[in-house]
């Protein structure tokens, strides 16, 4: 029994899909018919549509419309992309342009600091020169080289690091200079100093009369003597100058120098002015070189207006022609 409603079930299955696939085949073998009627009582124009060549036009329609839009989409995309590029890439030559003016600026700028450079490298070496580069110590900037301006090559923009190593260069220079030119005015302040106390112009306007060492007696009777000083001879009250700064000792009547003034300059010197008229500088007073202590005249052992110069060194009394 249950064999037979397998059978029969399958016999109305197999029916089924048979009455299924003519209804089909019924349904793909259909058509549309396209009349076209035209005046004037002419031909009627009759035109066969398949129906299963429609749904394929519908599908392909279809399909190329999807096609389309897609490929206006993707396109659009692209524009819009192609767009924002071009944008960037505009910005980025904008930048890279004023990034090269830059460059050409600092470079003009690092050039002239170089200059500056140069003419402090010469001011420096012509400092030395005349200061004397015995006294000083070599300059650490570097060798000066001699002025030779021949040059050339082809231009080059110069990257970003070079500028910045030329740059450290110039800033490492400034600061060699600076110690170097420090060092010349340091050794000009001492020289000054040592010149400023250390004899070196002549006391009074006037003949030497009488020169430093062994002398005939001025006095006559024969003889001689040593003279520890010279004798400038001139006009009754002519000014007489310190030969140097100093501190004043002594500003009186000192036995055979009449009035005297004393000067002490430190580092074992002392300068004697004697035979005065009249002293000005008062003891303890600090004179400068150059500066009137007192005026020619003959007084102590003297015969005639005079002034004796007198140096001495560590007490001891030294040729003063040395120092002038």
């Amino acid at each position: 029994m249950q064999s037979i409603n397998y059978f029969i079930k399958g016999s109305l299955g197999k029916l089924k899909r048979k009455l299924m696939s003519k209804n089909l085949m019924r349904t793909e073998k259909r058509e549309y018919t396209l009349m076209l009627v035209p005046h004037q009582g002419n031909q009627i124009i009759r035109l066969r549509i398949p129906i299963k060549l429609l749904k394929y036009t519908v599908l392909a329609v279809c399909a190329v419309m999807v096609l389309a839009g897609g490929t206006i989409l993707y396109y659009r995309n692209q524009a819009s992309v192609a767009s924002v590029e071009k944008q960037e890439i505009e910005r980025l030559q904008k930048l890279n342009e004023d990034q090269n003016t830059q460059i050409e600026k600092l470079a003009k700028k690092t050039a002239v600091l170089q200059e500056d450079m140069n003419r402090l490298d010469k001011l420096d070496t012509d400092l030395r020169r005349l200061v004397n580069t015995e006294e000083l110590p070599a300059s650490r900037s570097g060798v000066v080289r001699p002025g030779y301006i021949g040059q050339g090559g082809i231009r080059v923009n110069p990257e970003i690091s070079q500028l910045n190593e030329l740059v450290e260069q110039l800033q490492n220079g400034v600061k060699q200079r600076e110690d170097s030119l420090s060092s010349i005015k340091e050794m000009l302040l001492e020289r000054n100093a040592r010149l400023a106390v250390t004899p070196s112009i002549w006391p009074a306007n006037g003949e030497v009369t009488s020169r430093f060492g062994s002398r005939d007696n001025p006095w006559g009777g024969g003889g001689g003597d040593w003279h520890p000083g010279i004798d400038i001879a001139g006009d009754y009250g002519a000014p007489i100058v310190a030969t140097a700064e100093g501190k004043v000792v002594h500003s009186s009547w000192y036995g055979g120098y009449g009035n005297l003034v004393e000067i002490d300059h430190g580092n074992g010197i002392q300068t004697l002015y004697g035979h005065c008229s009249k002293t000005v500088a008062q003891v303890g007073q600090t004179v400068k070189k150059g500066e009137v202590i007192a005026y020619m005249g003959s007084t102590g052992n003297s015969t005639g207006t005079h002034v004796h110069y007198e140096i001495r060194v560590n007490g001891t009394a030294v040729n003063p022609t040395s120092f002038l």
